[in-house]
């Protein structure tokens, strides 16, 4: 005798609410296990922004600008590898569709001393206008009772970061001195004045020796006038990043280098590429434990209704009915549990991307807010994940409730 599947279905249904208890913590474990890879995803993608954010806005700019064989020069003779600044090139890369400012850099190394001792220091020279309009959150770099960033009316004066500052015991007001070898090799020094002592936010992602100077200053310092290492570029639309890329290396032509700032930075792909990893590893371990939930309430049903199979299948209920039927209610949780989880992941998700979430990454002296992205996509895959993996999960539990034999069946106490 063959079952339609709308009585088998709402057979199904009311074994799940018979028991209600193993059902609904089935259920919650579905839910709970959609939410939080709902969630997950979205607070990855959403601390990965923040840090890109930072990086291109605090310090890289999106795109940068370098002569050729700059970036494979960079820990031996950078200098070797310099521009030379003039208003023709500045027009050309500003006249770039999605260009939205350019800000010359020159960056080396020196000794900082105070007349007694010296240390190592990476310098960054730049045109202080410029770089705030490539990198505005650089605005932010020297805390309120720190002094100030570094600005064309004190030519002499730098700030040092905070790390630096401490160890040297250098405070705003000092005078201090770098040397350093310019492009051919000669040695200089020049004064500094410490304008300013910055907060350290960015101490992860760059060195903790780092002194920022007027560009002047630097190109004095190494006898290169109207010279700079790099270009830092900033774009109107982050998401078209590579499409400026492209047309900004065509209008430049082969002499030089145009690279993103994933490219300049490529910790921040492994990173994203761990960061991956980890999200995988969670939305599998939370799917395991969905799976195993629904084959151990599924098991539990068949050992407890054995008399109940027995009985089905004596009045004339075919095994392909009772293998529909215990996989109708696996289907019943992973459906309902897996849309009410992905819909409370991306409402988590919203709400946290509305309020942020406060963290303060390793290294880093300032907290940062981060607001997870809710992505209707991840939900879908982890709704339909969980229903799929539900009807999985029964399989076995079904067809070994279809292989019963009736009179074994109806004997069981």
């Amino acid at each position: 005798m063959t079952r339609n599947l709308v009585e088998v279905l709402r057979l199904a249904v009311r074994s799940l609410r018979r028991n209600r208890r193993r059902s609904a913590l089935t259920l919650v474990a579905v839910i709970i296990g959609v939410a939080v890879v709902t969630f997950a995803h979205g607070f990855g993608a959403g601390l990965l922004n923040s840090i890109v954010r930072t990086l291109v806005d605090s310090r890289l700019g999106a795109l940068q600008v370098h002569a050729v064989g700059y970036l494979d020069a960079i820990e031996a003779q950078p200098l070797k590898k310099d521009l030379a600044l003039d208003d023709a090139l500045l027009a050309k890369v500003k006249a770039v569709p999605g260009v939205t400012a350019v800000a010359p850099r020159l960056r080396f190394g020196g000794l900082l001393g105070d007349g007694t001792t010296a240390t190592i220091v990476m310098v960054d020279a730049i045109d202080p206008a410029a770089e705030l309009a490539v990198c505005p959150g650089r605005k932010s770099d020297v805390p309120a009772g720190k002094g100030a960033f570094v600005d064309n009316a004190q030519p002499r004066g730098g700030v040092l970061g905070v790390e630096l500052a401490s160890g040297i015991k250098a405070e705003v007001g000092a005078t201090l001195a770098i040397q350093a070898a310019g492009k051919e090799g000669q040695l200089n020094a020049l004064d500094l004045e410490v304008r300013g002592v910055s907060r350290g936010a960015s101490s992860f992602m760059e060195s903790k020796r780092a002194v920022t100077v007027p560009l002047a200053y630097g190109q004095e310092l190494l006898a290169m006038q109207g010279r700079a290492t790099e270009l830092a570029i900033g774009v109107d639309d982050m998401a078209r990043v590579d499409e400026v890329k492209a047309a900004l290396q065509q209008a430049l032509g082969p002499g030089f280098e145009v690279s993103t700032w994933m490219e300049v930075m490529p910790f921040l792909r492994d990173m994203t590429n761990r960061l991956d990893v980890i999200l995988r590893f969670v939305s599998a371990v939370l799917f395991f434990l969905v799976v195993f939930g629904v084959v151990n309430t599924m098991l539990m049903n068949v050992y407890e209704r054995v008399r109940e199979i027995g009985t089905l299948l004596a009045i004339g209920w075919r095994r392909r009915s009772i293998l529909t039927l215990f996989l109708l209610e696996a289907a019943v949780l992973g459906l309902l549990g897996g849309a009410i989880g992905a819909a409370l992941g991306l409402v988590v998700t919203l709400i946290t991307q509305r309020a942020g979430i406060p963290i303060t990454p390793p290294g880093a002296a300032m907290e940062q807010l981060v607001r997870p992205v809710p992505d209707p996509a991840i939900a879908l895959l982890a709704f339909a994940a969980a229903a799929l993996g539900a009807v999985l999960a029964a399989a076995w539990p079904a067809r070994k409730a279809a292989a019963m034999n009736p009179v074994d069946a109806l004997r069981s106490t």
